[in-house]
């Protein structure tokens, strides 16, 4: 019998995913360093782009601030979307057209794959160093809770970014 990990990989490598996924990883372990302040090196911009933190450009929102320091949400090709959910907001049920690759960079992050609205009780935490993939339709939201703080959390993703509502009411 194939294990859960074995078919999705298969699932990805068929679809052309575990590219994204690689890509992912990469980006939240340069997110999650720091350069020593004694380097004199630099980076051929030809070979490599980098951005230091402190280079990203946030937008700053009441339920979150947000940041796209790779691509365009509006234009065809690969994305990153960071997101640092403050406590006590949430998404509400929606999908998106294209599958989505999260990694938790800090605090704790609440997901539900539920199409009904509660936070209380249909999320569940997914802490620092977390990994979750938004499947292609999969209706989900997601946010933080007071008691556990902001939850700070890089998405890989195919843009343009499209979201499609998907909430049922009780």
């Amino acid at each position: 019998m194939e294990s859960s990990r074995a078919a999705h990989y298969r699932i990805n490598k068929q679809t052309g995913e575990t590219f994204m996924i690689k890509h992912l990883l990469l980006a939240s372990m340069l997110l999650g360093s720091a350069a020593p302040a004694f380097a004199q090196a630099t980076t051929d911009p030809t070979h490599a782009i980098g951005l230091m933190p402190d280079q990203i450009q946030w937008k700053k929102g009441e339920a979150n601030d947000t940041a796209w320091p790779i691509g365009d949400p509006n234009k065809p090709g690969a994305c990153l979307e960071l997101i640092k959910w403050h406590p006590g907001h949430f998404s509400h049920p929606h999908y998106h057209s294209h599958a989505r690759y999260a990694v938790v960079l800090d605090g704790t992050w609440w997901v539900s794959t539920s199409n009904v609205y509660d936070p209380d009780h249909n999320t569940v935490p997914y802490p620092k160093g977390s990994v979750l993939t938004d499947l292609v339709k999969g209706v989900h939201y997601d946010g933080a809770k007071p008691e556990t703080g902001d939850g700070t959390v890089a998405i890989f993703m195919d843009c343009p970014l499209e979201s499609t509502g998907a909430e049922v009411k009780p």
